[in-house]
């Protein structure tokens, strides 16, 4: 199901369940195809594993589109801590797409490893090392007083941390990108499955939900 050069975003604009968007980037910014992120309640999370609980980085959710079988489901295979998890993602009927780890360690950028069952193993980490130095200085103070001038309902919102992950393989080749600043995910090589995307599109984003998510992220909304 390998598709040619895409963009995704996740539109937090309609009504619950939220929605993974891929598109050509030539089509206009509304065209493409829609898929549900459905949070799987019941399921369970993997060996390993503990419950569903804030603080945790489990998960368990289908890629779908209504009236056909999930076109991907992700399960926790292991949970190793609150910051660092091992994802399985298939095809809804079993069949691997590849795995996801997640790892968020104390003063270290989070590290995202995608490992599809079909290509190159890739790694992204939020943040590049030059604006993080700029933002520790500086950014920080700035996040506070306009956190302070939001709560005092002066102002609109806060200024966060560089939010930016570029996935590189092993030859450190670009092959997809999540831009912060404009929520969007941009494949960057042929050959990737959009399903195996979804899936990390919808991780991504309940981890770091962009602006307009519900409070604390789609997946806790």
């Amino acid at each position: 199901m390998a598709q040619q050069l895409m963009s995704y975003r996740v539109d937090y604009t309609r009504n619950a369940p939220q929605v993974v968007n891929w598109r050509p980037p030539q089509k206009p910014r509304d065209g493409g195809e829609l898929a549900w992120l459905r949070r799987d309640h019941e399921s369970g999370h993997g060996p390993g594993a503990s419950g569903g609980g804030q603080h945790t980085s489990a998960r368990g959710f289908d890629v779908t589109v209504d009236g056909t079988p999930p076109m991907a489901r992700v399960r926790t295979e292991r949970q190793l801590g609150r910051g660092h998890a091992v994802y399985l993602v298939d095809d809804g009927h079993g069949a691997p797409l590849g795995r996801i780890t997640y790892r968020r360690r104390p003063f270290r950028r989070t590290e995202w490893t995608v490992e599809p069952a079909v290509g190159p193993v890739v790694r992204g980490r939020k943040g590049r090392l030059f604006w993080w130095a700029v933002w520790w200085p500086c950014g920080m103070m700035l996040s506070w007083v306009s956190m302070i001038v939001a709560v005092l309902g002066e102002g609109d919102g806060g200024f966060g941390p560089p939010r930016r992950v570029t996935w590189r393989d092993e030859s450190h080749r670009r092959q997809f990108v999540f831009r912060g600043i404009a929520d969007e995910y941009q494949v960057l090589e042929e050959g990737w499955d959009p399903r195996l995307v979804s899936a990390l599109v919808g991780l991504h984003q309940s981890f770091d939900p962009s602006d307009g998510a519900p409070s604390g992220g789609w997946y806790r909304g």
